[in-house]
Order: structure tokens, then C-alpha cells, then sequence
């Protein structure tokens, strides 16, 4: 591979990083949630679950995940229910509130993405799909395996940057 291609593709994803955090920021405030809080409502909008198995979708550590569930429990936004398969077990789902709130968040990034995409070709629509969904399937995929593993810098020997600063 091409290492002018690398680092083309490396200049692109900044500037979509960039652009991705902006809008996420404008997002999440004006609707009143943090982006985690938003991530947690719109998983739960597909289905009620465990905290467990919401950690797992969201790829977070249920100790981390569980302080933001206990913001949205205290908005009103979701509830905790028994199980009643385990009784043990507690299941999280959206309250008439929560449902609400993730309508609001739809709706604003529905329209939002429909102004962005909307002077795309179909088939250019088309291949920024197919090529988002390639592309996070490989990051993923290159992050689990045993052989990845390692942060760019690693490689180095350079130390690696704390999470949050950049």
C-alpha cells in the first residue's frame, strides 16, 4: 500500500474526526443530553436489556456505563425493572419520557444528515455507506484481534497520550 495513500487517508479522517466531534458537541447539548447518555438512550431504543449487555453494545465498562444510567433513571428517562426470566437480573428500558427524548434526538440528526446527504448522488450515498460500515468493521476488527492490540505510537516506543488529550 501507498503511503501517500495512508497518509492522505490519515489528513481525511482528522478532518472527519474533527467535523464528527463538532456536530456530536452541538448534538447532544442541544438536547440536553452528554454524548454517552445519548449513545445509552439510543441503544435502549432498540430493545430493553441488561446493564450488561448495554456495556457490551456500547463497548463501555459496566462500572463506567452504570453512572450514566443512574443520570437517566434520575431524569425519568429510563427505568430499572426485576427480570423476571432471572430475579437477579435488571433490565433497563425507556420510560414514555426516554421514548421522547430519543424522538427528539432523531429527529434533529435525521434532518440534520438528510441536509448533508441530500445534493449526493444516490450512488454516492450509497458509497459513503458501504464505506463507513467497511471501515468500522475493520477498526473493530483490527482492535480485538490478539495481534493488534497496540496503539500507533507503541510501535514507536513513544509513550502513549493519555485518553482525552490530543
Amino acid at each position: 500500500m501507498q503511503a501517500t495513500f495512508v497518509r492522505t487517508f490519515r489528513r481525511d479522517l482528522r478532518v472527519l474526526e474533527r467535523e464528527a466531534v463538532r456536530h456530536l458537541d452541538g448534538e447532544t447539548s442541544c438536547c440536553g443530553v452528554t454524548l454517552g447518555q445519548c449513545h445509552a438512550l439510543l441503544e435502549l431504543s432498540f430493545s430493553d436489556c441488561s446493564l450488561t449487555s448495554l456495556a457490551a453494545a456500547l463497548d463501555l465498562d459496566t462500572s463506567t456505563l452504570s453512572r450514566t444510567v443512574d443520570g437517566l433513571v434520575k431524569m425519568g428517562w429510563v427505568e430499572r425493572t426485576q427480570d423476571a426470566a432471572d430475579r437477579r437480573a435488571v433490565r433497563l428500558a425507556l420510560t414514555a419520557a426516554g421514548r421522547g427524548k430519543v424522538a427528539e434526538i432523531d429527529g434533529m440528526c435525521d434532518r440534520y444528515y438528510q441536509g448533508l446527504f441530500g445534493d449526493m448522488s444516490d450512488r454516492d450515498r450509497k458509497c459513503v455507506l458501504q464505506g463507513v460500515k467497511l471501515l468500522g468493521e475493520a477498526m473493530r476488527s483490527h482492535r480485538n484481534a490478539p495481534e493488534a492490540g497496540q496503539p500507533c505510537c507503541a510501535a514507536t516506543g513513544r509513550k502513549e497520550v493519555p485518553s482525552g488529550r490530543k
